[in-house]
């Protein structure tokens, strides 16, 4: 039988398994550094969810006053009347844009009959830059605003932290998963009849 010699790896080819050898590794760690960047707010959704903060289903939601940089003042009470549902996030976690695309899909679906507002704790965060990411990931009508004092009163733990809040201020649900559409209609819908 004839004998298969192995051919010997080119300059160039060392030259770009080297490259990407160190490509790799670095760009590993520029995530996780970028990822990090808010020192009292997690910025990986959490595992283990016996810990997760948030306040308790069934109780009432804290009362919240925000600066929309497009709407100007909003709280609680102009929302209310309709299902709220609220995400906190930066303009950074992706698990919270793909969640943000997720819950549109179904926002869109439903006609808009329920609220959405947007809470950035980040807060190094520009106007700018949530402007931007409201454009790319929500909807025109959504709320927006940096509000990293409301997510200590909402007890938020992690990046990616949702409430859904019926008609009269009660919380329905809260999770720090990252958000599918099955799970936004399950959690949805009923508060919507």
């Amino acid at each position: 039988m004839p004998q298969h010699k192995s051919k010997p790896i080119s300059k160039g080819k060392r030259y770009v398994i080297l490259a990407l050898c160190c490509i790799v590794p670095l760009t590993i760690a520029i995530a996780f550094i970028t990822l990090n960047r808010s020192p009292s707010i997690p910025s990986t959704t959490a595992q283990d969810l016996s810990n997760v903060g948030g306040l308790p289903i069934g109780s009432r939601a804290p009362e919240f006053i925000l600066s929309d940089p497009t709407k100007g003042v909003i709280d609680n009470k102009r929302l209310s009347g309709k299902p709220l549902f609220i995400f906190f996030t930066t303009t950074w976690c992706t698990p919270c844009q793909v969640g943000a695309r997720e819950l549109a899909r179904y926002y869109d679906e439903t006609n808009k009959v329920f609220n959405v507002l947007i809470v950035f704790v980040d807060p190094n965060e520009s106007d700018d830059s949530i402007i931007s990411w409201k454009k790319n990931f929500g909807r025109d009508d959504w709320y927006i605003a940096k509000g990293y004092d409301m997510a200590l009163k909402y007890n938020i733990k992690y990046l990616d932290s949702k409430y859904a809040i019926d008609k009269d201020g009660m919380i329905r649900y809260f999770d720090v998963r990252p958000l599918s559409y099955s799970t936004a209609k399950s959690v949805l819908e009923p508060l919507l009849r």
